[in-house]
């Protein structure tokens, strides 16, 4: 995405993710951004990478990112910087028509007067257009497995292909993540973030598609229970617990009976623990409720 020359004199050797985000609080529900230090031609540098959750183009995305990059510097200087770095802005968009808003901050203006171009800040920003080249060229790219199923993930998610397709295309690149250290732990947030997408009403059909193509289900669909567990005691609330199992044991075994819905709602954290690490592998009711 980037030109050659300027690829030619940057040290990945160097490159490391700095913390911190500058996307406006109001705007954290469609935009992700991540900064990385460099060195560029021996002088310290930055990349800001900035991702889209929205699939349609953002007119003034380069005042967006002024004013990003502007926080990036006042953060440079409060760290006692001398001189300010260079910055390189990146923003991953996956919308099905491709970007079509303008990249260069001085297109923003309608005319630039004889005289004035000189006083008007001038960068433009890189664009990874992913919906540009198509899938097969996701699947193509140079990088891990798991980098190609994100962005894969990002591209199709929110298309209309059904998540047993979406899977099925996918399964390359799942079985070669579930080799990876850590694979199913990374898995799993891609499932999650499939399930914020489409809906937890879409756990069935995962659960029933990942038991058709790989022999992991069980650790893979743990650590899914797991993360859903989380998001309900982030809640903050004993009942989204429950609430959690309950869809989970509805999702896995269909209609339940009175006395299990009675159950749950009367369960404590450790009983719900322990039914959640079980409900996923279990190939029953009983199994799950079974006594230690």
């Amino acid at each position: 995405m980037l030109p050659p020359e300027l690829v030619a004199v940057m040290d990945f050797s160097t490159m490391q993710v700095e913390p911190g985000s500058f996307v406006d609080e109001a705007l954290r529900a469609r935009y992700t951004d991540l900064l990385y230090s460099l060195e560029i031609a021996g002088c310290e540098a930055r990349i800001y990478v900035l991702f889209e959750h929205q699939s349609s183009g953002e007119r003034w995305m380069a005042l967006r990112l002024l004013r990003y990059m502007m926080a990036i510097w006042d953060s440079c200087i409060a760290g006692g910087a001398t001189v300010l770095p260079v910055i390189i802005p990146v923003v991953l968009h996956h919308g099905d028509g491709g970007w079509t808003a303008a990249t260069r901050f001085e297109d923003l203006f309608e005319i630039l007067p004889p005289g004035a171009a000189e006083f008007t800040p001038h960068f433009r920003f890189a664009i990874d257009d992913l919906g540009a080249g198509g899938e097969a060229a996701l699947h193509a790219r140079a990088a891990s497995a798991y980098v190609r199923l994100v962005l894969s993930a990002l591209q199709q998610a929110r298309s209309g292909t059904e998540v047993r397709r979406l899977l099925l295309g996918w399964l390359d690149l799942i079985q070669a993540l579930l080799r990876e250290p850590d694979g199913h732990n990374a898995f799993g947030l891609i499932v999650r973030y499939l399930l914020e997408v489409r809906g937890a009403s879409e756990l069935a059909v995962i659960d029933t598609t990942l038991r058709e193509i790989t022999a992991d289900i069980g650790e893979v669909m743990q650590t899914i229970a797991q993360m859903l567990e989380a998001r309900g005691m982030e809640r903050g609330r004993q009942e989204g617990r429950q609430e959690v199992v309950q869809r989970l044991l509805q999702q896995r075994f269909g209609e339940l009976p009175v006395a299990v819905t009675q159950r749950v709602a009367a369960a404590g954290a450790d009983e719900l623990e322990r039914w959640l690490d079980r409900l996923l592998v279990a190939g029953n009711l009983d199994e799950v409720f079974r006594e230690p």
